[in-house]
């Protein structure tokens, strides 16, 4: 490859970053609407699961559809990206995802320990929510950041 050839993102490539701003933007959506409301209300008394509930589904929505756009966008520009039947998924995709599953686990592990440790002294479920629902989302992100930087800059 060229060094002014420019480079060319796989399929999967293209699901992380479509994913990681969906989710970054709906999580980000949920705590702008929640943390105004806790300056000014007990934690026991903040409506937060209904808003949290529906900024994980915006985030699972706004990811296909951004998938959606993006391989329309790739569709009418004409490229293959190396891939010739569009759809396959490499050794080196599978080895990325292995790689940022495996970053993220730990981030899953301590949300699920703080959700533990909340729970048995008995505090709010608004704290056990958002504990587990603050870890997923840094898990998400790391993983996605660790995905994202093995594609550009290779193992």
């Amino acid at each position: 490859m060229d060094d002014d050839e420019p480079l060319r993102t796989t399929r999967e490539e293209r699901h992380v970053w479509a994913g990681l701003i969906a989710i970054t933007l709906a999580s980000a959506v949920y705590y702008v609407r929640i943390v105004p409301e806790l300056l000014h209300t007990p934690a026991a008394d903040v409506s937060w699961v209904a808003p949290m509930f529906w900024s994980m589904f915006a985030g699972v929505v706004g990811t296909v559809l951004a998938v959606v756009v993006a391989e329309v966008i790739v569709g009418f520009r004409g490229r293959d990206d190396c891939e010739p039947d569009g759809v396959t998924v490499d050794v080196r995709d599978q080895e990325i995802g292995r790689r940022g599953g495996r970053f993220a686990l730990p981030f899953m592990g301590v949300g699920l320990g703080v959700a533990l440790i909340l729970a048995s002294k008995d505090v709010d479920g608004f704290w056990i929510g958002n504990a587990v629902f603050l870890c997923s989302l840094a898990a998400t992100i790391a993983e996605a950041v660790v995905k994202l930087r093995l594609y550009r800059r290779g193992f």
